[in-house]
């Protein structure tokens, strides 16, 4: 009877081997798949700092276009106006 418990233990032992680190190193990378509450909220505070920024430079740009077309369309009005009176 020990030897069968002996042989079952030996199995166990032999399994248990080769498995430990098999999970060990399943629950390192499942770790490194997976943020915390934490580690997201943080992100997602920085990305929003980030989309922010991104928005008031977007703003920026469309007033710059704006200013930007009517200064052509004025630059094209005294252009019109100095080629009208070259001509007379």
């Amino acid at each position: 009877m020990s030897d069968a418990i002996h042989n079952k233990l030996d199995a166990f032992s032999k399994i248990g081997s080769i498995v430990t680190p098999v999970g060990v190193a399943l629950v390192l990378l499942l770790q490194t798949q997976f943020v915390s509450r934490k580690e997201f909220s943080d992100a997602s505070e920085k990305l929003s700092g980030r989309v922010e920024n991104i928005e008031k430079v977007l703003v920026q740009m469309a007033e710059a276009a704006k200013q930007n077309d009517r200064q052509d369309a004025q630059l094209l009005d005294h252009e019109r106006r100095l080629r009208d009176v070259e001509k007379h």
